[in-house]
């Protein structure tokens, strides 16, 4: 395979959330990923950007009432509640970041939720599930952190239930074609804790390798590539409004505009995926 990998470790992963997901989700009004965007004048905020995304990802689950689902990397809980307020069904969310755990079972706790929506500390490259206990797995921008797509792939084929479905988005990305893009590259990947990116063909053959089967592969980079650019704008509004020094952000303004600069070229992938019935 082609993709642009970066050795990340499990704990690498869950040491940058804790450290840094409170500063992420203030900035990103709540949630930690992308945004949908109408297009580049849309006037829309992040949040909104954002909930528009996780509710293009709800709509493409099409969840049934009484589902027990997996969310894969659950950030700070924020999609999940969405979801269990959009449909009657159970959540349960892993991450490897102590911290999201925290936060995301304050939230549901708060929205009353707690009865349908759970966290846990966990490992997805080692669930702590039996097999076939879900009837479906939904991962928002989570596995671009794992350090084996595969070996995360067939743990999810089996925890999901015969004819179970896999919704998942990411980031795409092809090899750059210079050796200065390719260390710019790595270099963004280090800093947002990215263990790598594949193209879609990559994906569509791990997919195969893990005993699942591929539905559909979408590319809607065209709707999510503003969400760098918005974030810079967004910093730079806070810092002349409340003069707040450029040091004291967690993930200072260079960082934002090296990540607006490579993510501007890259692909973001909805796929659908489900276990075969026999």
């Amino acid at each position: 395979m082609n993709a642009q990998r970066v050795a990340m470790t499990t704990e690498d992963v869950g040491r940058f959330f804790d450290e840094k997901g409170d500063v992420l989700s203030e900035l990103l009004g709540g949630n930690i990923h992308f945004g949908y965007w109408l297009g580049p004048d849309d006037p829309s905020t992040f949040a909104q950007a954002a909930e528009r995304l996780t509710d293009h990802m709800i709509e493409t689950l099409a969840p049934k009432p009484g589902e027990r689902i997996l969310d894969l990397g659950c950030g700070r809980g924020r999609p999940a509640v969405r979801l269990a307020r959009a449909a009657d069904v159970e959540i349960i969310g892993i991450s490897v970041s102590r911290r999201d755990i925290q936060v995301s079972t304050e939230l549901a706790r708060a929205e009353g939720l707690q009865h349908r929506v759970s966290f846990t500390h966990a490992d997805a490259m080692d669930l702590p599930f039996p097999p076939a206990s879900f009837d479906a797995v939904w991962a928002l921008e989570s596995l671009l952190h794992m350090p084996d797509r595969l070996r995360v792939l067939k743990n999810i084929a089996t925890v999901l239930r015969p004819g179970g479905r896999l919704v998942l988005c990411d980031v795409s990305g092809t090899t750059p074609t210079t050796t200065e893009a390719q260390e710019a590259l790595q270099e963004v990947l280090r800093d947002w804790a990215v263990e790598s990116l594949i193209t879609p063909d990559e994906y569509a053959t791990l997919i195969a390798e893990a005993g699942l089967e591929l539905k559909q592969i979408t590319d809607v980079g065209e709707r999510t590539r503003y969400s760098p650019a918005k974030v810079v704008d967004m910093m730079r509004k806070m810092i002349e409004a409340q003069g707040i020094a450029v040091d004291s952000v967690d993930l200072p303004m260079d960082v934002w505009e090296k990540s607006f600069t490579a993510f501007e070229h890259m692909g973001y992938l909805l796929l659908t995926a489900r276990r075969p019935i026999s």
